[in-house]
């Protein structure tokens, strides 16, 4: 396998995001077996990318105009035959034309026209209300940059150092029974994706009255959710911060993950642990793992998967009301939790 003229897939950012271009990393390494292929991601995702065997090297990549003139200028220096950007942003899209690969792929995006050689669409409606996944969208970018894909799903990896460093962090926070153990996202990555907090206090209590510990998943900045959900669903147990390989470890070690349209579920799919979530401005047919172990529960409302990260009358989320919410997750994984 060759380095030089290798190929160069550039996703920055978020978790969920990282996680589910991995088939699509597959589908380039089989379509071009004869050459490295190597990753440029946020540096916090570096850990879930640099143990699949399909990636020769992962190049973290800082949020800073600086560091990313010395990235370029590094990557340059490889001779790559493609740079595939799947994220298509202006960094990435800058990062894609300046590290001087022969051929260049991207989403067909306004302002992004001169960054690629290679162009798809972003987005497609297989029929009317429907919205293609976005491991799909992923995937006919690589297919038009040569990738082959298979018929698996997305796969991230665990060190053996963030499977260690999991398990004590399991123990210090009281995680006696991490299988039986659920994990919760309580928060969102936009405001009208996160459940409303008394909603998630609720549901920690039915969960824990079920005899389902349950464990939150707390992420940066998310430290006041987790000392109300502490001080109104005793017994609840809180994820010390952490880095993103530890948080994997964890994700492997839990029973389900339950909670938001968010990262950690997605991770918790790419784990092979059941997984339910509730979706109001988000769509499932994008962000919803497929099979039976992954359900899910949606708003009725008409102006659901609306996308929208602001709303003036937010109701959707809200009216999935907790009790609902409980006894669908325990059915859930009454049939489909280990």
């Amino acid at each position: 396998m060759s380095a030089a003229g290798g190929i160069l897939a550039i996703r920055l950012r978020t978790l969920g995001d990282v996680v589910l271009v991995t088939p699509a990393l597959r589908a380039l390494h089989r379509g071009h077996a004869d050459r490295a292929l190597e990753v440029v991601t946020e540096p916090r995702y570096a850990a879930l990318l640099e143990g699949l065997p399909e990636v020769a090297r992962v190049w973290p990549a800082p949020r800073s105009d600086a560091a990313t003139l010395a990235l370029a200028w590094r990557l340059r220096a490889r001779g790559f035959a493609w740079a595939v950007d799947f994220f298509g942003n202006p960094r990435s899209a800058f990062l894609a034309r300046a590290c001087g690969a022969r051929r260049r792929a991207g989403y067909d995006l306004r302002g992004r026209g001169r960054a690629y050689d290679v162009r798809v669409p972003r987005t497609l409606e297989p029929a009317p209300g429907r919205r293609e996944s976005a491991v799909a969208t992923h995937l006919r970018l690589a297919v038009a940059a040569g990738g082959v894909p298979d018929e698996e799903g997305p796969r991230v990896g665990v060190a053996p150092a963030a499977a260690a460093a999991a398990a004590m962090l399991l123990e210090r926070c009281g995680v006696d029974e991490p299988a039986r153990t659920i994990g919760l996202v309580a928060a969102g990555t936009w405001a009208t994706k996160t459940w409303p907090l008394g909603h998630a206090v609720r549901l920690a209590r039915e969960l824990m009255a079920a005899g389902r510990p349950v464990l939150l998943l707390g992420g940066p900045g998310e430290e006041a959710i987790g000392s109300t959900m502490s001080r109104l669903a005793a017994g609840i147990r809180l994820l010390p911060p952490c880095d993103v390989g530890t948080l994997a470890g964890v994700i492997e070690r839990l029973g389900a993950v339950v909670g938001t349209d968010s990262g950690p579920r997605h991770l918790a799919a790419a784990l092979g642990r059941p997984t339910f979530a509730w979706f109001g401005p988000t769509h499932p047919d994008t962000w919803n793992p497929p099979g039976p172990r992954h359900g899910h529960w949606w708003t009725d409302l008409p102006c659901r998967g609306c996308d929208r990260t602001q709303c003036p009358h937010w109701s959707c989320l809200p009216a999935l009301e907790p009790t609902t919410a409980a006894r669908l997750v325990l059915e859930h994984l009454e049939s489909h939790g280990r």
